[in-house]
């Protein structure tokens, strides 16, 4: 197991916040990168307020 960094909201009126989440270890199924950037979706925000459907 190792810790990962994470962006979430206990709730929709949260606002985002850093945060540390427990991952597992790969297995020999699965591919392990490295991400140096990443961004939030905008359509990520409305679903996370409850203002669009959540997707099928």
């Amino acid at each position: 197991m190792y810790n990962a960094k994470a962006y979430s909201a206990p709730s929709a009126t949260s606002p985002l916040a850093s945060t540390t989440i427990t991952r597992r270890d790969p297995t020999e199924h699965d591919v392990q990168i490295e991400i140096l950037y990443c961004g939030i979706c905008h359509t990520d925000l409305h679903l996370l307020r409850l203002e669009a459907p959540m997707p099928a």
